[in-house]
């Protein structure tokens, strides 16, 4: 009985290893925990067939991962159809390194026409940001957060283009988001836009609007820390 309760979350950390290895495509080490998700019910209902003493007990704790999983999904659901987020959806960044990452070599990277309207209804907030500072000067501080920043690998810097190219990982099961910053010029001043797109998933559940808002937030307070 024990061992029926126990199995679900078995097989989720195995799941959770093979997502940490980095060595198998994420989604897999995903649909692994999903596996384990739904044998948490297949067990709780085992558990209650047989019907020992306290079994209801056990069947609760073998069912928790699959009603965990059910809220995640539903949550995901909420979120647009979308994977691909941008700062200037009129001109989004266009990848230049990552063209070359070898999991990257049959997709299409330009931006979807589709998403565009989407990412402007979901995330008004998800603009460039404008600082009173000069573009070399800012860049510097874009490159010294992307290389500082936890989960982020295989740091590309174009210093005469003034962009930042980096992959992304998630810290769980090991997805890995494209990313490109870059820093322009703007009526004297600097412009920062950003663009995090999944490599994996045809839904992001927010996290790639999260990322840039996070990270142009990282900008933004390094400079009132300067000037401090």
């Amino acid at each position: 009985m024990h061992i029926l309760a126990a199995m679900p979350y078995l097989i989720i950390g195995f799941g959770l290893v093979m997502g940490q290895t980095g060595l198998r495509p994420a989604m897999l080490a995903w649909g692994v925990c999903m596996i384990g998700a739904l044998s948490g019910l297949a067990m709780a209902i085992t558990i209650l067939m047989i019907g020992q003493t306290s079994s209801w007990m056990l069947a609760v704790v073998s069912v928790l991962p699959f009603a965990a999983a059910f809220i995640m999904i539903i949550k995901d659901l909420s979120y647009p159809r979308i994977n691909d987020v941008a700062t200037d959806l009129d001109n989004p960044l266009a990848f230049v390194a990552a063209l070359h990452a070898p999991p990257n070599g049959n997709r299409k990277m330009s931006y979807p026409g589709n998403f565009k309207p989407q990412v402007r209804k979901a995330y008004p907030q998800v603009r460039p940001l404008i600082l009173d500072e000069s573009p070399g000067q800012v860049f510097e501080r874009v490159l010294h957060i992307a290389k500082t920043q936890q989960g982020w690998r295989s740091i590309r810097s174009d210093t005469a283009n003034k962009t930042v190219e980096a992959e992304a990982m998630t810290p769980l099961l090991g997805f890995v988001d494209d990313v490109i910053v870059r820093v322009s010029n703007y009526e004297g001043k600097s412009r920062v836009d950003m663009r995090s797109r999944s490599r994996e998933g045809l839904v992001d559940a927010g996290k790639n609007a999260k990322r840039i808002e996070m990270f142009l937030e990282k900008i933004q307070q390094g400079r009132e820390a300067d000037n401090s």
